[in-house]
């Protein structure tokens, strides 16, 4: 039989330098994120602002998504170990879904106070409220643009742009508030406000938290339409049966393969192995696939069940 293994690299120098962009646009929005946080939370408890308070709780998480983002790509670009083969590339995913919890909780805890402050309606200072929110939502409009983009470049980074976009939403809706309140003295628009932002949080949250969770579980990419691929590699001359066919990603945009095929004793090893990886590469994207050949006579690992 014929194992292989084979990386396609695309490019040495852009992804590298793709990352450095990345990490240095996220340093940048994390140490802007969290000094607006810090007056936020100021500007909240002086102004007796729920909603204003509930900004600085999602700035707050914010800031550990921006932390654990930054955090993952550094783990992620140390080299394989003898204890992690693959490296820790995977921390991004780990990161991800940690701060998706991080914004379920924050989210219900906003809920929970601002159930408690619609009953208990207080005046709220609104010309500091709206001097705060102002600040906080030009610092988020400023994190957009230095994260916008890399959003699409892997899941944490997904993460980091939906928290900082949802908080610029947040910012709006508090500034907003803030003129109505002080037209109106209609006190309880604050909690209002508050815990529209909690349900706004909440689905992205849950999005965010399913996609890092799948990863984890080792779940074949949801881009990869499997039995068309299957069918193709079908086609391939002299492969007459597949199995143990799976697909994993190891962090995000970069998935993993491993396949058995049994060839014709009559085919060149050499020429399945290399159309099975052209057909990987340009149909699913896989940068690395473990590929096992066996010839009609020498066929060692048989389909069961429990195989894909």
């Amino acid at each position: 039989m014929t194992v292989a293994a084979t990386h396609v690299p695309s490019s040495v120098g852009a992804p590298e330098m793709s990352r450095r962009f990345r990490k240095s646009r996220l340093r940048a929005a994390l140490v802007l994120t969290l000094g607006v946080l810090a007056v936020e939370a100021v500007g909240g408890i002086v102004s007796g602002s729920l909603a204003l308070l509930a900004d600085a709780a999602h700035m707050f998480t914010d800031v550990a998504a921006l932390t654990l983002a930054y955090a993952g790509m550094a783990l992620s670009d140390r080299a394989p170990t003898r204890r992690h083969t693959f490296g820790l590339a995977r921390a991004e995913v780990l990161a991800a879904f940690v701060n998706a919890q991080l914004l379920l909780v924050a989210s219900i805890g906003i809920l929970i106070e601002a159930w408690r402050r619609y009953h208990a309606a207080a005046p709220v200072q609104t010309g500091l409220m709206l001097w705060v929110a102002a600040l906080g939502l030009a610092a988020n409009l400023a994190a957009i643009g230095l994260l916008r983009g890399a959003r699409g470049e892997s899941i944490n980074m997904r993460a980091a742009y939906l928290e900082v976009m949802t908080d610029a939403l947040g910012s709006v809706a508090v500034l907003v508030g803030g003129v109505v309140m002080a037209r109106t003295g209609y006190w309880r628009l604050d909690a209002l406000i508050s815990a529209g932002l909690a349900l706004f949080i909440l689905p992205r949250g849950v999005a965010i938290l399913r996609s890092a969770t799948h990863i984890l579980l080792e779940g074949a990419p949801e881009n990869i339409d499997i039995p068309a691929l299957r069918s193709e590699i079908m086609d391939v001359p002299g492969v007459q049966a597949i199995h143990d066919l799976h697909f994993w990603t190891l962090t995000s945009g970069l998935h993993s393969a491993s396949i058995h095929i049994r060839a014709a004793a009559s085919c060149p090893r050499g020429e399945v192995l290399v159309a099975v990886q052209r057909i990987l590469k340009l149909r699913a994207g896989v940068d690395h696939a473990t590929i096992q050949i066996e010839l009609d006579e020498e066929a060692s690992c048989a389909s069961s069940p429990s195989h894909a």
